[in-house]
């Protein structure tokens, strides 16, 4: 091979050993030959793993002998293995090929590169080495089943109990802390933790792990550090020597338990990738298999190092592990660091590792950016903070198996298993004025949220840690040596039972004991685990335990005896020392009630009284208001870098006198601050107040400590004196000339305004002036005797203001730093501001730079640098960013503002007007012309305000729908500014009407079927689509109040189609409207084509009375006199054209109707009064009032005519006799008796024969007739019988069905009590129409009254009341509307007089005087046969299909129920209600009601839905929302509601039969009786015709005078 090859050999290097074997991480030959050591059985191989660029991994083995490969060979090996695992997959996206004919090489972990060939007898035998195949093209990032994770199965021989959140987390924890405890002491021992709710991140510092660790990392049962434990036994306490790793859970299973996906990334020092194993815990539980062994294999990647972890890692190694999609709910992160804090203590401060004594950090321990260290809270913390820092109890022990119990482990080396070595420090928490201390640390746990918060007497004294890590599950009550609470003892010694118990212990062990796989408590098996547990414990010898155990303390060995005593000395000094139970108060008490800065006086949130001593006593001292205390340096939380010197102001005591327990906080004044910034207690309308303001807050336990020491004056005096000559008075900044000399140019400006990027701040430096410093003019030289030396520490708060106005300002960088030295020059403050969003002095405005020095009274130094715009103009652009802007023909637009930038975005202020032109560039070739404009400068000169812009233009169609058009400036250096706009057509001006013959189609009643209306502005533009344009009509009705509003569609145009109904009669002038802020702007008038009624036949001017006028021809012709063929009846399409006659006479009928038939009326004959007179009857159209006549006849009385007795007797002698016969016959004949005129002529030109046989014929007829009434009053009998016993079931069931539908059963109202409550209200129409409803039931049944169908209430039923409730409630009025068939129903209510007012004696108004009663206002009528019916499909049941509502998202809104229309159930009286075409209530009548409107479950799912509601909408919970933006606030209980009638399956198959049989009697009833009201009608009809042949009988046949006109005919009912 040539100079430039790589061996694949391990290289040394300094101080790392070999790279091919250096890892911190990965275990030594001695531990983690499991793997790598092969048995003399297996076969020894050269495994290598290929990393193609197609991001496949391939491995190759060569087995033992070959020295070396060339890259030609292997690549040809890789390209076998490629294709074969290529076809094996058949993945169903092609992979990208790689390059096999291009210049190969390999690349490994180093960036090595290997071009000719590789050696392989330096390389460990059966290890795997990783090389990336390099075909030119780029690498890939991620690659497919990287990592090898197939469990070793004879190590996972327990699997961890149960894990937590925390116990997880820990495990991880400690694969970070092993990792960082490996590094040198001079390196950075980082562990940073990092919990969101998208992500868990735990980095660190250490050596990180190569290819063969980090798959070990995550492969079940592959620990790193199991090897480790044998290292772990022995040593001095707190042994932290973190070998955790015993089972290799702490990766795998750990991060699968808190997410579902997993990355880990490392890098080792010597590296210069870093790797990547991707976990995620659904494909690696649905993993391929091989034959019966499961195979897992994941994704892995190679990647170079971000910036972020190279600052973490100043040595160059780190591990992160990311877990994505985490597994916790709503985790404390309080609560969490003080646990971690708890876990980790020792590795985070520790008073044994330091020489001198002195509290060190092993580790920097950092979780969400606090360093545990600095936070306050957690067990240990707090306990540490209230026991009596007085000397603690510790013994050293040393457990060891004895010879009998040798054999009892088989963990590897002699030590670990025969040997184990704890220490137990004990430590005391005294009373403190009456409260033990062990209460306080629980209530402050509680507090933090932890979840075992103990009381004092049930407070577990116990903790156990191994190798300096607490095992949270090893928390135990007593040991037995401390527990004297059942113990025997004399008076003596009383106080020992009670001592005891605010003990706490801390065990702390070696590796020698042995954890649960889980690490939260010890092996319960272990023998050395019960040593522990049972230490002191007489019932439990040595020998039966098999451990021998040797107890010490100071080095001396104690037999169990003798700790026992020692133990209860300790117990007696700590309690004379330290537990205070009395009150220290000496003078009178001052109480505060409810004090309001609890948190800042440290006194617990459940003290209502707090007493205010000024002076009190404490171990034998006394202490007074204004005393002088020196507080030394760690007394306390706040006291750890210096001794401070306070002046004492009082001490605070929680409770009152007599209280037991509370605690006790000392309130002192720091030198540093004034006397009139000290607590303030004062007396605010009688009550006292206490203020604690700058004054601090500090246990009393400083005084028991000694820490807190009274000092003379002189010493004050003295600390005074310091004070004064070494605080600071004022900060200063170096101007340019004094930063030159430290070789800093970039700096400040020296004047207070400069222009963008004049000036690049990299560094600002200040300093720091004593007191002896003298403002004035600044010195031109540095001097080191005006900058002081002390550490103090720097802030720079950096706010930016545009218009340098305080609410404006925002914070764009702020620092703090430390001095420094530059050039033998001391306390320099050096910032080096940096903004990623907002770059410093480039944006034009007002930066303000505050420096301040924290906790001192050096004031604020502030300096202010106006920036102006740059002076180069950089571009143009409008002032402020609109997407575009709206330009509208023919009216002034909105100012346009347009500005000049310079690079950074800053406008620059124009100096004078320039010279611009404006024009207009739009699509198509549309020509936009600009009629006038006016520019000008703003009043702030940085904007170019157009103003007044006019345009025109009559193209805008064009360019519809969009509009889109561009704006040109030509500016003054020959540029141009393209401004995006839209040119919208101006304000409607005309319209036209489509179609052209639009006035044919306007007939009186009738709905205007086709009409279109096409909009323009004044230029004859379209009218821009959604316009919303309301419209107002004179002679025209809206079919719905809704359509009076519509929106222009894209054409400009709006269909009215369908929506108006003519109201004016013919001959009327009808016009359309267009409004603007209720204001007419435009209209259109057309006229109805006039039409008149006109009679064809001749009128006589005189008639007989009782006589017909026959034939009468009546015709409606226009204005031209031509017939409207139009007028046409046709039932097939619901077009009504009848002709009614109309008389004061009661023989002439208005319900008779005479159809038209092409624009022609025949009435065959109209009967005349039997009074002489005249006789004057109106002729009208049924539906247009306005086409009538009124016509005349004058009566006469006919002549007197002597009748003649023609029996059958005398029949043929009178023929015989040939006697003449004078008949007097009338002068006219109607049509309705023409065949009895016809008669009388027969009889007046008959010969005598002729009239014989006529009057054989007359009298067949009348036997007819007769018989045929006989027949018809048999069936009349009968329906009676059978109506009556259909009314009898009916009763009978109706009772039944009445209760199934009751109170009682369904607890609602039902149909009955409706009725009732209705028929209760006064003066209501609605009660008069149930009340006569009632009362003609039975004989107008089928009559006029049947076209009355109900009111709203009772034709409806809901399943609920909730239900029936809020439709009523929505309904309001509407609920006791009147409910007919036809308009002309409505004559049946109410009729007018001439002069247009109410007839008050006629229908409902004449019934509701009989009753006492009157209509007060108006009340609702709705007539069904006129409602527009809704044409959708329906279902089975009868419900609308509509298409349920979408959200613009596509989705159907939550919460949603149905529609109303459909909630709503007929009732069954009404279910076959329906009109003449079919349609029945619900698409006629309640979709009139409801509409679209939509039923929700709850306001919030109404309010969420609200942009597909159209109609309206109302919620169970009670929100109603009408549509248009109305809606109905309040709360209403109506008192009428639809009746309650429970669902279908909520009702019994019983109670289901009754309703049904119920529904089927009343449609016999109904059928019955239009039988019987049909067989009456026959029976009239019948009858009239008799009484006519009769009486024409009698009058020219009979002399008998007892047969008359008025005799009852006598016939045989059976002929």
């Amino acid at each position: 091979m040539d100079d430039n090859r790589h061996s694949l050999t391990p290289q040394k290097r300094p101080h790392d050993g070999y790279i091919w074997r250096f890892n911190k991480r990965t275990p030594d030959s001695g531990g983690g030959s499991s793997r790598n050591t092969v048995s003399g059985g297996s076969r020894r191989l050269y495994k290598l793993k290929i990393l193609l660029p197609n991001g496949m991994t391939v491995s190759v083995k060569i087995p033992e002998g070959t020295e070396s490969i060339t890259v030609k060979d292997l690549a040809n090996r890789v390209k076998e293995q490629c294709h074969r695992a290529i076809q094996a997959e058949k993945p169903s996206n092609p992979k990208k090929s790689v390059k096999w004919d291009a210049d190969l090489c390999f690349i490994d972990d180093y960036d090595r590169v290997f071009r000719n060939c590789l050696k392989l007898t330096k390389l460990e035998m059966n290890r795997v080495y990783n090389l990336r195949l390099d075909d030119g093209s780029p690498p890939a990032t991620i690659y497919e089943n990287m990592w090898d994770l197939t469990p070793d199965t004879e190590l996972l021989m327990e699997l961890p109990e149960e894990y937590t959140f925390e116990t997880a987390l820990a495990d991880l924890i400690d694969n970070s802390l092993q990792a960082v405890w490996a590094n040198d002491e001079s390196d950075l021992r980082l562990i940073s933790v990092k919990i969101t709710n998208e992500k868990i991140s735990i980095f660190d510092s250490g050596p990180g792990m190569d290819s063969t660790s980090i798959e070990k990392w995550g492969k079940m049962g592959a620990s790193l550090h199991r090897a480790y434990k044998t290292q772990a036994i022995g040593g001095k306490p707190p042994y932290l020597k973190p070998a955790f790793g015993m089972f290799g859970y702490g990766g795998f299973i750990a991060s699968m338990h808190l997410g579902r996906r997993t990355e880990v990334s490392s890098k080792t020092k010597s590296g210069k990738k870093v790797y990547m194993l991707h976990l995620e815990r659904d494909a690696l539980v649905s993993g391929s298999v091989s034959g019966s062994k499961a195979c897992w294999r994941t994704y892995g990647g190679l990647r170079d190092p971000t910036n972020d972890e190279l600052e973490l890692s100043p040595g160059g190694s780190f591990t992160k592990v990311e877990i994505f999609e985490p597994k916790m709910r709503s985790t404390n992160i309080t609560r969490l660091k003080c646990k971690l804090k708890d876990i980790y203590f020792p590795y985070i401060q520790c008073d044994d590792l330091s020489k001198k004594g002195r509290t060190i950090m092993p580790i920097e321990f950092q979780v969400n950016g606090d360093d545990l260290a600095e936070i306050p809270g957690g067990e240990v913390a707090l306990t540490n903070l209230a026991s009596c820092n007085g000397p603690e109890f510790v013994l050293q022990i040393r457990f060891k198996l004895n010879h009998d119990n040798a054999t009892m482990t088989t963990s590897q080396g002699t030590r670990s298993s025969n040997e184990a070595n704890a220490r137990l420090r004990c430590v005391y928490l005294p009373v403190k004025e009456g409260k033990e201390s062990i209460e306080s640390v629980t209530k402050a746990l509680s507090k933090i949220g932890y979840d075992h918060i103990e009381e004092f007497r049930s407070f577990r004294h116990v903790s156990c840690r191994r190798l300096g890590r607490l095992l949270p599950d090893a928390r135990w009550a007593w040991l037995p040596f401390m527990d004297f609470r059942q113990r025997k003892t004399d008076r003596s010694q009383v106080f020992v039972k009670k001592s005891c118990m605010r003990v706490k212990c801390y065990i702390e062990t070696d590796a020698g004991f042995s954890p649960t796989p889980s690490k939260t408590d010890f092996a319960h098996q272990n023998p050395f685990t019960t040593a522990l547990r049972n230490l002191g414990s007489n019932q439990l010898s040595e020998k039966d335990s098999g451990v021998d155990i040797d107890i010490r303390r100071d080095g001396k060995s104690l037999n169990l005896t003798q700790l026992d005593k020692q133990y209860q000395l300790w117990l007696r000094e700590m309690h004379e020392r330290y537990d205070e139970e009395d009150n220290c108060g000496i003078d009178e008490p001052v109480l505060i009630v409810n004090p309001l800065n609890k948190k800042a006086l440290h006194i617990s949130r459940s003290s209502d009284v707090v007493r205010v001593h000024k002076a009190f006593r404490r171990n034998g001292k006394s202490w007074k208001s204004g005393q002088k205390i020196k507080i030394l340096k760690g007394a306390c939380a706040g006291f750890h870098n210096q001794n401070v010197y306070a002046t004492f102001e009082c001490i605070l005591l929680e409770g009152f006198i007599e209280d037991a327990g509370g605690d006790a906080w000392i309130i002192c004044r720091t030198i540093d601050i004034s006397e009139k910034d000290g607590c303030l207690l004062e007396s605010v309308d009688g009550n006292p107040k206490f203020d604690l303001r700058k004054s601090v807050s500090i246990p009393i336990n400083v005084i028991d400590s000694g820490k807190c020491l009274a000092i003379e004056d002189s010493e004050w005096n003295n600390q005074i004196e310091k004070q004064q000559q070494n605080c600071p008075s004022s900060i200063g900044i170096l101007n340019t000339r004094q930063c030159r000399v430290l070789g800093i140019e970039s700096l400040l400006p020296d004047e207070p305004e400069t222009y963008a990027n004049d000036v690049s701040p990299s560094e600002i430096v200040a300093v720091v002036r004593p007191a002896t410093y003298k403002s004035g003019t600044p010195s031109k030289h540095l001097d080191q005797k005006y900058m002081m030396k002390d550490n103090f520490e720097m802030s720079l708060v950096i706010t930016y203001s545009r218009n340098n106005k305080p609410q404006d300002e925002k914070n764009i960088y702020s620092g703090r730093v430390g001095p420094t030295s530059i050039k033998d020059f001391h306390g320099l403050y050096v910032f080096k501001p940096r903004s990623k969003s907002h770059p410093l002095f480039q944006k034009a405005g007002v930066y303000t730079l505050a420096f301040s020095i924290r906790n001192s009274s050096c004031e604020k130094r502030v300096v202010k640098v106006q920036v102006k715009a740059s002076r180069d103009v950089y571009k143009w652009a409008l002032a402020k960013k609109i997407s575009r802007h709206n330009l509208m023909v023919g009216c002034p637009c909105k100012p346009i503002s347009v500005s000049m930038f310079d690079k950074y975005d800053n406008q620059i202020p124009f100096l004078k007007l320039p010279d611009i032109s404006i024009k207009i560039n739009c699509p198509n070739d549309t020509r936009v012309h600009i009629s006038e404009y006016s520019p000008s400068i703003s009043i702030d000169k940085l904007g170019l305000v157009i103003e007044d812009l006019v345009i025109e233009s009559s193209d805008l169609d064009n360019i519809g729908p969009s509009y889109d058009a561009t704006m040109v400036l030509s500016l003054p250096d020959n540029s141009h500014l393209d401004i995006p706009i839209k040119v919208l057509p101006g304000s409607i001006q005309h319209f036209t009407v489509q179609p052209e013959n639009f006035e044919k189609q306007l007939i009186p009643g009738t709905v205007v079927k086709d009409l279109n209306l096409e909009l323009f502005d004044a230029y004859g533009n379209h009218v821009q689509e959604n316009e919303n344009v309301e419209f107002r009509g004179e002679g025209f009705c809206w079919l719905d109040s809704s359509f009076s509003s519509k929106k222009v569609d894209a054409c400009g145009c709006i269909a009215l189609s369908g929506l108006l109904r003519v109201t004016e009669g013919f001959g009327r002038r009808v016009s359309l409207s267009i409004c603007s802020n209720e204001k007419t702007t435009i209209s259109k008038e057309w006229q109805i084509e006039k039409r008149r009624l006109r009679i064809l036949s001749e009128m006589p001017e005189s008639c007989f009375a009782g006589s017909q006028l026959e034939h009468l021809v009546f015709e409606v012709v226009n204005s031209k006199g031509e017939v409207d063929v139009n007028f046409h009846d046709e039932d097939e399409i619901r077009q009504s054209h009848t002709l009614v006659i109309k008389s004061q006479f009661t023989n002439v009928s208005e319900s008779v109707k005479y159809v038209f038939r092409e624009g022609r009326c025949i009435v065959p004959a109209v009967p005349v009064p039997s009074k002489n007179g005249e006789f004057t009857f109106v002729v009208a159209h049924s539906r247009y009032p306005d086409l009538q006549l009124t016509l005349k006849v004058l009566i006469e009385l006919p002549l007197e005519m002597e009748p003649l007795n023609i029996g059958p007797n005398n029949a043929i002698s009178l023929m015989e006799s040939q006697t003449p016969i004078n008949f007097k016959s009338p002068q006219q004949c109607t049509p309705e008796t023409m065949d009895i005129c016809h008669a009388t002529a027969r009889v007046q030109e008959m010969d005598m024969e002729s009239c014989l046989e006529f009057r054989k014929d007359l009298e067949d007829d009348i036997i007819a007739i007769g018989s045929r009434i006989g027949k018809v009053e048999a069936e009349i009998k009968w329906l009676e019988d059978e109506q009556r016993q259909i009314e009898v079931n009916l009763s009978e069931l109706g009772g039944i069905r009445n209760q199934i539908l009751s109170i009682d059963t369904y607890g609602s109202l039902g149909k009955n009590n409706i009725i009732a409550r209705v028929e209760s209200k006064a003066n209501c129409a609605a009660s008069l129409v149930m009340k006569h409803l009632k009362a003609m039931r039975d004989q107008d049944l089928c009559g006029l009254m049947g076209n009355i169908i109900g009111i709203v209430a009772i034709l409806g039923t809901a399943p609920t009341f909730e239900l029936s409730r809020l439709f009523a409630e929505y309904l309001g009025d509407q609920m006791l509307a009147v409910v007919c068939k036809h308009y002309e129903d409505v004559r049946l209510l109410e009729s007018y007089q001439k002069n247009g007012k109410l007839n008050p004696d006629f229908a409902l108004h004449m019934f509701a005087k009989e009753l006492g009663q009157s209509i007060d206002g108006r009340y609702l009528v709705l007539c069904i046969e006129d409602i527009r019916a809704c044409e959708v499909d329906k279902d089975v049941e009868g419900k609308l299909l509509f298409p349920d509502p979408t959200l613009p998202d596509g989705s159907r809104p939550a919460g949603f129920l149905g529609y109303a229309v459909n909630m709503i159930n007929i009732e069954a009286d009404h279910s076959d209600t329906k009109t003449d075409s079919g349609c029945g209530l619900r698409e006629t009548l309640f979709y009139r009601l409801f509409g679209d409107t939509q039923v929700y479950e709850t306001r919030d799912d109404m309010k969420r839905a609200i942009s597909c509601i159209k109609d309206g909408a109302v919620s169970m919970d009670g929100g109603i929302l009408r549509g248009n933006g109305a809606v109905s606030l309040g709360c209403l209980e109506p008192d009428v509601i639809f009746p309650v009638v429970p669902a279908t399956n909520q009702i019994s198959k019983k109670d289901k039969q009754v309703s049904k049989r119920y529904r089927e009697l009343k449609s016999k009833l109904k059928e019955t009786v239009a039988k019987l009201v049909k067989k009456r009608k026959s029976r009239e009809s019948d009858l009239k015709r008799f009484y006519e042949r009769r009486d024409l009988y009698a009058k020219y046949f009979t002399r008998d005078p007892s047969v008359s006109s008025n005799s009852t005919p006598s016939y045989d009912m059976h002929p």
